[in-house]
């Protein structure tokens, strides 16, 4: 049997996931094992519903059902995602490595942080004879960056020099908070320091755009370094001065250090390589030649994204619209079915869209969203296997993927990623073979505006029921369910009209109570209304299912319905009233329930109207209720 890995990944920092799941690839295909990525999208700046939607994603796979599991442990910090895994991973006795942070219990490859910031302060001193460094940091709970920072206080000591420390931010990693938050730090500092030295480079490129928005140029009145050497470090400009963890190689060997434990290999505990100082521009430094044909790539890269972007938007907003208008969960694959046949180039020829079953339902009922885990089995609302469309069919939650299977002679990547809005879990999406799809976070927007598609296809749905619920209200009598006179009028008489068009022949039949007022009057009228809803449901269990049945009064009932030969109408008549009897009997009320019975046949061929049959039925009954009062006269 083909082995499986399963790989926990944060997708924001997408540059890094291009070279690390990469490596984790081509280390794979070697031994032609596949590989599952579960993918989260939580930050330090979402709301905590965010999270909790985000990090249900590591709820789903069994870890007793995978050969191993490879945690890109750098990235799983923002919300506690390590320490869940890790849990989860010592339960299941699984064979693990955690790659580039340390996990107690867990073999761990990772690169230094120490080396390569050492080089950097000591290229920053004895280059560009920086003396005042203000640092930016990670959480300042977090092992990684404060080892950085450290580097940074141990080398400029060394070169006697005092770090200050009051010239900290914590930016948390994110380019977002440090955008936010950082103007106004700088806008109070009496002058700018020589270096911002920053814990990743996400932070060193929103503290470049910060700083050249206040006025300041980089490196001319200030210099900026970070720690990754992400592509969009080297892209920028000024090429970002950074540091490199050689990510594509330590991927690769984390892979194979997992590959080694499944096949036997003993623990190993922790693997340390060196981190290394990367030249850019952002300290001050010219790149020359290599400078230039960087550059040259991102003004390219430059013109390119933006019209990317737009044509992607273009697909989301077609996401958007395939599910505006639909009004049943059948609605939602045909939408989805006509949208991405004609478009799924961004999504792959194999993907999947999978609901959890209380989603799917509350579509239609009032069933509550789940908001932890998943369900047993998974409605595959959507999907394409191999450029076509699936039908809609269920899986189990341990299936994990529509038309696995384990016996291919090539590995296999599916990237799954949690759909949901807020905390309430929708299903997941799930992608094969296409991974490149996280880079530019093009699989974020794409996810996102698919559970936006989804919430709204809901919303429309239960506002269709809704509104078929108070329609219903409207032409039903409150007290039998039955049709009232609004029924009558805009329902039961166009099905009559309809019979007729089509040539076929009717029949409308008219039932009363007797003795109605001295049921009332002797009994109550509670007692009355127990009259009314017998014969309301008596009259229901004994037509035709086809047939339509009209509370027309007080105590008079009208029925409607197609005829044919073999319909027996005097045993329907007869039922209706021997029944009401038995059933007034059975309850021990204190009358004998007495109904009385008429009908007509509707001829299609004769151009009486609908009053001339009611007539006609209304006469065949008032006959029989003569006779009823005669006999009890006697």
């Amino acid at each position: 049997m083909k082995k499986r890995i399963a790989v926990f990944t944060n997708g924001w920092n997408d540059d890094y996931l291009e070279f690390a799941l990469e490596g984790i690839r081509r280390r794979a295909s070697e031994d032609n094992i596949d590989v599952f990525i579960f993918l989260d999208y939580t930050s330090y700046d979402k709301p905590e519903k965010e999270i909790c939607g985000e990090l249900n994603i590591l709820q789903l796979p069994d870890l007793s059902e995978f050969d191993g599991v490879l945690l890109l442990g750098n990235t799983l910090n923002t919300a506690g995602e390590n320490s869940i895994l890790r849990d989860k991973i010592l339960k299941t006795g699984v064979p693990a490595i955690c790659l580039e942070y340390e996990l107690e219990g867990i073999n761990c490859i990772r690169t230094e942080n120490i080396n390569g910031m050492r080089e950097l302060t000591e290229h920053l001193i004895t280059v560009h004879n920086v003396k005042d460094v203000f640092w930016i940091s990670g959480p300042f709970d977090n092992d990684e960056s404060n080892a950085r920072f450290n580097a940074v206080v141990e080398t400029m000591s060394r070169y006697g020099i005092e770090f200050d420390g009051n010239n900290v931010f914590e930016g948390c990693w994110s380019y977002a908070i440090v955008e936010d938050k950082l103007p106004k730090v700088i806008a109070g500092l009496k002058k700018l320091p020589d270096v911002f030295m920053c814990a990743n480079d996400s932070m060193a490129l929103a503290t470049c755009v910060v700083l050249e928005r206040a006025g300041f140029h980089v490196p001319g009145d200030v210099r900026v370094t970070g720690y990754d050497n992400l592509i969009s470090g080297n892209h920028f400009s000024p090429i970002l001065t950074s540091v490199d963890r050689g990510w594509n190689e330590r991927s690769y060997q984390a892979a194979d250090a997992l590959i080694g434990l499944i096949n036997g290999a003993p623990d190993f505990g922790d693997k340390i390589y060196d981190s290394k100082f990367d030249l850019g521009e952002s300290c001050g430094c010219s790149m020359g030649e290599e400078g230039i044909r960087i550059q040259k790539e991102a003004r390219t890269r430059a013109f390119l994204i933006p019209v990317e972007r737009t044509i992607f938007d273009w697909h989301l907003i077609d996401i958007d619209d395939s599910v505006s208008h639909v009004k049943t969960t059948e609605d939602i694959y045909d939408a989805l079915k006509d949208m991405w046949e004609n478009n799924h180039i961004y999504e792959g020829d194999d993907y999947y869209v999978c609901l959890n079953r209380e989603f799917t339902d509350s579509m239609v009922e009032d069933v509550k969203i789940r908001t932890e885990g998943y369900s047993d089995f998974l409605d595959v609302i959507y999907g394409m296997h191999e450029g076509k469309s699936i039908k809609r069919h269920s899986i189990g939650r341990k299936e994990l993927v529509p038309y696995y299977s384990d016996d291919t002679e090539e590995t296999i990547v599916y990237v799954i990623v949690p759909l949901h809005i807020g905390s309430e879990s929708f299903g997941y999406f799930v992608t094969r073979n296409n991974h490149k799809i996280i880079k530019d976070f093009y699989l974020n927007s794409l996810t996102r505006h698919v559970a936006s598609a989804l919430a709204r296809a809901r919303q429309n749905i239960r506002l269709e029921s809704l509104n078929k619920i108070l329609s219903d209200i409207s032409v039903r009598d409150e007290l039998t369910g039955l049709y009232n006179r609004l029924g009558y009028e805009k329902i039961v008489i166009p099905y009559l009209d309809e019979i007729r068009h089509t040539g076929k022949k009717g029949v409308i039949t008219v039932v009363d109570i007797n003795r109605m007022k001295t049921i009332n009057d002797r009994y109550g009228h509670l007692q009355g209304d127990t009259a009314i809803k017998i014969t309301a449901k008596v009259i229901e269990s004994n037509i035709p299912e086809s047939w339509k049945a009209v509370r027309y009064g007080g105590d008079e009932y009208v029925i409607i319905g197609e005829y044919d030969g073999d319909i027996d109408l005097e045993r329907i008549k007869d039922e209706i009233i021997t029944k009401a009897f038995r059933v007034s009997e059975d309850l021990n009320l204190p009358f004998r329930l007495s109904v009385s019975v008429g009908y007509a046949l509707i001829d299609p061929d004769n151009k009486l109207g609908i009053e001339e049959y009611f007539r006609m039925a209304d006469e065949a009954m008032y006959e029989m209720k003569q006779k009823a009062h005669k006999e009890d006269r006697q």
